[in-house]
């Protein structure tokens, strides 16, 4: 039913793809070189605001009256650089259900041109005192500020403290809103937990909320700047960590929803990505690690400021390999060009099926009807969800807030009860003709169609998930092929071996979070609160039942070898007799 030669044709689109990819790979811009920090910058000054703002405002949950004396805090600071102006942003955001009013206040040092430099840090701290996180930052952006505001610059540079960190980086997303209203901006550093007693790579965090990349000159800026003032080269994840990033995008921090607005954005870090454990944050920071940071933040602000125009940004999207830049549309056109041969083959056997009357519609029916285990469990998490039960803390949120509990595996067991009552309301036959168990003859080509169309959703709502996933639009293939007796088994293999590149981006995406058994949850968490968007969980949801269809079609498939199976017969004439019937 499958013609194999017209399925192998069509990966010569592949094969130009993959030659185009060859060929689209870019030079890196080189990094602008960082303005010398010099004694401007006192770690000794940081870090008593840092002390007093952990002592003065503990507990400071956004909106809180301790986020409130750490703002008039740090307005006061600001206040003393008489080359600025200070204001204060007033706005609401939901955290934890209920709309908070919180806010930012902000120092502005006018410069020559209105393009403008951007260093924020967020005072707000989820637990604790956040004395090495939140209150180290703060204590930092005070030094810039002062540093800053006595030093000559061309672009204007704008200081601020903002709040929300915990409620999807409110306070940065409202903040630059409202700068971009006035001043185009340029970029924007993030001064992140700069006190960590001990250190912990990346140093440069340049992750995003979507499948988009910071500026590639941009950081490769402020890892120069933290290699001069820290003495440590930034560890780069490798090519297929970059993939998985994009593919599951689920950068932390304030800089990846500004990555995902366009913004060119970083962010520099004593202690990674990964938002410190309560008892680090705790802590006492450490007067080397904030004063090397706080330089090399200083530095990159000076590099950015003496460039003759905006950084480099590079392709919208990209990985990087072997001091290359691989381009985000080359990558989105491989995944592409490796899902239409099985889309193509599938509708073709298709046809083929409708022209020999072997019932298409019903072949489409069965096919739809085994995603049906993975849609109840689906739609139990969104119901879930809605009723309380599972968080939706806006995205980027700290995993660590919503560890495995009580709430973890009540969802569990709810959403697995739904998965196998969807599975036997499957297994039970509710009509003789439309809901057998058996699989009718046109199973394949549809489970085929289905499993294309799932992957060539997933591909335009994320090019690089959908060509990781691409190879699993292939594998109903497998089911018109090989011996009756071991061709389920080859099926179920390559079902397995298909996802391996899905799983293995999962893998990577979790150990760059260090979730370990909290996996399972926080993608749960990111699915419910639309991280991971409704398209894309239900084409997933699709893609799984595909899988399970072409194992149980496998069953009664014809194999393809013989030109009955490849060549169909004229209009009129009689299907051939070797055909069984549907059930």
């Amino acid at each position: 039913m499958v013609d194999l030669r017209l399925y192998r044709l069509a990966f010569l689109p592949a094969l130009l793809a993959t030659i185009a990819t060859m060929f689209s790979l870019e030079g890196p811009p080189e990094p602008l070189e960082p303005a010398a920090a010099t004694a401007t910058f006192e770690g000794g000054r940081a870090l008593a605001v840092a002390r007093q703002v952990a002592s003065l405002a503990p507990a400071r949950e956004a909106g809180s009256e301790a986020d409130l004396e750490a703002t008039r805090i740090v307005a006061e600071q600001f206040d003393e650089v008489r080359a600025g102006t200070v204001s204060e942003q007033s706005f609401e955001r939901e955290l934890d259900g209920e709309q908070v009013e919180l806010s930012n206040v902000s120092l502005t040092l006018p410069g020559d041109v209105p393009a403008a430099i951007v260093v924020l840090a967020a005072r707000d701290a989820a637990e604790g005192t956040g004395a090495s996180s939140s209150a180290a930052a703060t204590g930092v952006l005070v030094e810039l500020a002062s540093a800053l505001g006595t030093a000559g610059h061309e672009r204007t540079l704008i200081l601020a403290s903002t709040s929300g960190a915990g409620a999807g980086s409110g306070g940065a997303r409202e903040l630059l809103d409202a700068i971009a209203a006035t001043n185009p901006v340029e970029a924007v550093i993030v001064v992140s937990q700069p006190g960590s007693p001990e250190r912990r790579q990346p140093h440069v965090i340049a992750t995003s909320t979507a499948e988009s990349s910071a500026s590639a000159q941009l950081e490769r800026t402020a890892a120069l700047a933290v290699s001069d003032q820290a003495g440590v080269e930034n560890d780069s994840p490798t090519a297929f960590g970059q993939l998985s990033r994009l593919a599951f995008p689920s950068g932390l921090g304030a800089q990846a929803p500004l990555i995902a607005a366009g913004v060119d954005a970083i962010a520099i870090s004593s202690a990674g990505e990964l938002p410190l454990s309560p008892s680090l944050a705790e802590s006492e920071p450490s007067a080397a690690n904030l004063s090397a940071f706080g330089r090399a933040a200083q530095a990159t602000v000076g590099a950015l400021d003496a460039a003759p125009g905006p950084p480099e940004h590079g392709p919208e999207s990209y990985i990087e390999l072997s001091n290359n830049l691989v381009p985000g549309w080359s990558l989105a056109l491989l995944g592409l060009a490796l899902i239409l041969p099985a889309a193509i083959a599938a509708v073709d056997a298709l046809a083929r099926a409708a022209r020999r009357s072997l019932e298409p519609s019903r072949g489409v029916a069965w096919a739809a009807a085994r995603s049906l285990p993975f849609l109840g469990a689906l739609g139990a998490l969104y119901g879930l969800a809605v009723v309380g039960l599972v968080p939706r803390p806006q995205f980027p949120f700290d995993p660590g807030l919503h560890p495995l509990g009580w709430r973890a595996a009540v969802a569990a067991v709810l959403i697995t009860a739904a998965a196998a009552v969807s599975a036997y309301l499957l297994r039970r036959p509710r009509d003789s003709r439309t809901a057998r168990a058996d699989a009718p003859q046109s199973a394949t080509p549809a489970t085929g169609l289905l499993a294309a169309a799932a992957a060539l959703l997933i591909w335009l709502v994320n090019p690089y998930l959908g060509l990781l996933v691409s190879p699993a639009a292939h594998v109903w293939v497998l089911a018109v092929s090989g011996a009756d007796r071991s061709r389920q088994f080859l099926v179920g293999l390559a079902s397995v071996g298909a996802l391996v590149p899905v799983a293995a981006a999962l893998v990577s995406v979790a150990s760059a979070l260090e979730l370990g058994a909290d996996t399972p949850w926080t993608f749960a968490l990111m699915i419910a609160d639309g991280q991971f968007g409704l398209l894309l969980a239900l084409a997933g949801a699709v893609l799984a039942g595909s899988l399970l269809a072409a194992i149980l079609a496998a069953r009664i498939s014809e194999p393809a070898a013989g030109s009955q199976s490849q060549v169909p017969p004229r209009i009129g004439t009689p299907a051939s007799s070797g055909h069984r019937p549907g059930n």
